[in-house]
């Protein structure tokens, strides 16, 4: 993903390669971008200032709210020649033993956070022994001329890029060893399933950072050197129509992709069908389902309410993918649309479809 990075420094350094819509400052969202040149910039300074604290291999963990400042800390950790351990703040309600259980078996050397939540974040790591109890940086507190230590780390395909915990719904969470073979391999695989190859598509996601994927929707315009949208998950659940004007916002500029489960595709349905004056224009848009079993209801749902949008009836990407196989497993050809084959549950445990 680095080397990749790079390139599109190189080639199209002052195109937007990400921005966040932040919904807590303005109720349209207030567009926040960094350029490709400006986030090496940043990947240099944070991943200097990593380099002071730790060893090569060592893991940083990122525990910091959506936005760009986690990009920043995520890519700056594996450029810096450490592992990245893509987590969460522990201000997120409901997660602090998930968040217990990651850190106290990555052992991160450094934790990245924000200068908004650092404090939350010392209090939650005050329980860790002094002895390995992790330096905390404030990724927002860098300045950019720190970048001028950054030591060039010569980086290896086999080399582990980040920890990809499991869900933890069945079972404790796991950390999955992700290579940047396995990664970039994985991120290309999924792009050419779809079709999405081309510097014109964008990507739009409220998937939380630490969530597999969610992450690939931040590695997607590495790999083809477009740019992505992204907002707060709690920005799309509260209402689910900021999702419909992101996506219509990139439909008119060429092909736009986004991931979800389930229940998003059926709570937008529910609630954030837009206003036919709003001039919404999703006929560019690639919908990927998936994160559990994939619902023909939800497709429906969905297709039923924004049809009368544009949408193409091949728009849906059913898929599948689980953090053992860095993610993505399968999904339908570009030009498909989704169907349903009914199986016998008895004649497959006996081995015949």
């Amino acid at each position: 993903l680095i080397s990749l990075i790079e390139r599109n420094i190189a080639n199209v350094g002052d195109s937007v390669a990400y921005r966040y819509l932040d919904f807590t400052r303005s109720d349209a969202g207030q567009a926040d971008e960094i350029t490709w040149t400006r986030l090496g910039t940043r990947l240099r300074a944070i991943g200097a200032r990593v380099q002071q604290v730790t060893a090569r291999g060592d893991c940083v963990a990122v525990l910091a709210p959506q936005g760009l400042d986690y990009i920043a800390g995520f890519f700056a950790a594996v450029k810096a020649g450490t592992i990245a351990v893509p987590l969460f703040a522990p201000e997120l309600p409901g997660h602090a033993e998930r968040l217990e259980t990651a850190l106290n078996d990555a052992q991160p050397t450094v934790v990245l956070t924000t200068s908004a939540v650092r404090d939350v974040v010392e209090a939650f790591l005050a329980t860790i022994p002094p002895a390995r109890r992790p330096h905390v940086i404030a990724i927002d507190e860098i300045l950019d001329s720190a970048a001028e230590a950054f030591t060039p780390v010569v980086i290896d395909a086999a080399d582990v890029s980040h920890l990809q915990y499991t869900g933890g719904a069945t079972r404790p969470p796991v950390g999955v060893e992700v290579t940047h073979l396995a990664v970039g391999t994985n991120l290309l695989q999924m792009i050419l399933s779809i079709d999405l190859l081309d510097r014109n598509t964008h990507g739009v996601s409220w998937l939380p950072l630490y969530h597999d994927m969610g992450l690939s929707m931040i590695g997607f315009p590495a790999v083809y050197g477009g740019h992505s949208t992204l907002m707060a998950p709690t920005a799309f659940i509260r209402r689910p129509q900021r999702w419909i004007h992101a996506l219509s916002d990139g439909s008119r500029h060429g092909r736009v992709v986004t991931a979800a489960p389930n229940f998003a595709y059926e709570w937008t349905a529910q609630r954030g069908v837009p206003d036919p004056a709003d001039g919404i224009d999703l006929s560019n848009v690639v919908l990927i389902i998936g994160s559990e079993p994939v619902s023909m209801d939800a497709i429906r749902a969905f297709d039923k309410a924004f049809s009368p949008f544009g949408l193409p009836r091949s728009a849906f990407k059913p898929s599948y993918g689980i953090a053992e196989a860095t993610l993505f497993v399968s999904t339908i050809e570009p030009s498909a649309e989704p169907t349903v084959s009914y199986f016998d549950r008895e004649q497959l445990g006996a081995g015949r479809a």
